[in-house]
């Protein structure tokens, strides 16, 4: 199979949904592939990796400073991530379909941890242009330009499912074009975003969570003071919130309902007298007030709860 300019709009899609800790639009910082002697100390091996029909899964571990992040960008396949044990973060990539062994991994070090992402084989026609891209895209390197162009695979889809653990106080981002992002009682920050798939976190931290087509389903316990976003285009949003938080809650849905267990303003087709009404919005300070809490989803229904 084959799927030309997919990569480019999805990019561009997730860039929609890209959420800085601040809430405003900013680019990637530079970053740095990490030579491997760096990465030799940095990230002792794993038991050694298994095959499944002749692919070999990619195995990193290695320490991430608290406050710092560990980034998973994928394409096609689903990300899952749980807590870990120790104070290593641990990754597995599991090939799966044909030709996922020509989908090469790349780990760079980055200003503020360490960067993960699949790159697909490209067209020998675009692949050209990609390599003159990376030459001066800044210190990402492939990983920069790893989404872009047409991929040259036929088959089964090829699919990189990463598993990863994450250690309490490592942020954890993860961005997918095809495929979920569940992570799970993690006990750091939390930013997740796909296009084609469902979105499902839970933290004691902070959280944000979006996707295009799919739901998402959130459960945080702390705002850290930083506006926060869920959102979808085709999908219901559940966001569950620890009774401490305080916030500023604005809520949209076009084509939907919204329900709150906190006390917010909720205006829409349910509230008009029976006139035409399409969709609902609310708003409404929790607690004591506090960063921006954005809900919002074109086609599904909006769920505030208490957790």
């Amino acid at each position: 199979m084959r799927y030309a300019a997919l990569l480019t709009a999805s990019a561009a899609t997730l860039a929609v949904f890209t959420l800085p800790r601040d809430g405003r639009s900013e680019s990637m910082p530079a970053v740095q592939a990490a030579s491997p002697a760096a990465q030799s100390a940095a990230a002792p091996a794993l038991p050694a990796a298994t095959r499944q029909n002749g692919q070999e899964d990619f195995r990193w571990s290695g320490r991430v400073a608290r406050g710092d992040k560990i980034e998973i960008r994928g394409l096609m396949g689903a990300v899952r991530a749980e807590p870990a044990s120790g104070d290593q973060v641990e990754v597995v990539g599991r090939r799966v379909g044909d030709n996922a062994d020509q989908v090469r991994i790349e780990v760079v070090e980055t200003d503020d941890g360490v960067l993960i992402c699949a790159i697909y084989p490209m067209e020998r026609s675009t692949r050209r242009g990609n390599e003159n891209a990376r030459a001066g895209s800044g210190r990402e390197g492939a990983c920069s330009n790893a989404n872009a162009g047409e991929m040259n695979l036929t088959g089964d889809e090829p699919r990189i499912e990463f598993a990863v653990r994450v250690p309490a106080g490592v942020r954890f981002t993860a961005r997918n074009i095809q495929g979920d992002i569940h992570a799970s009682n993690l006990r750091g920050a939390v930013d997740a975003a796909s296009v084609g798939g469902n979105v499902r976190v839970s933290t004691t931290g902070a959280a944000r969570a979006a996707t295009v087509n799919g739901n998402v389903e959130a459960t945080f316990g702390q705002t850290d003071g930083e506006d926060m976003t869920f959102a979808s285009v085709s999908g219901n949003v559940v966001v569950r919130m620890a009774s401490s938080v305080g916030a500023e809650v604005v809520a949209n849905t076009l084509s939907g309902d919204i329900e709150t267990d906190f006390a917010l303003r909720v205006r829409g087709k349910d509230n008009q007298g029976g006139g035409f009404q399409i969709g609902q919005q609310a708003s409404g300070t929790i607690g004591r007030g506090g960063p921006e809490l954005t809900l919002s989803t074109v086609s599904g229904n909006i769920r505030l709860l208490r957790n």
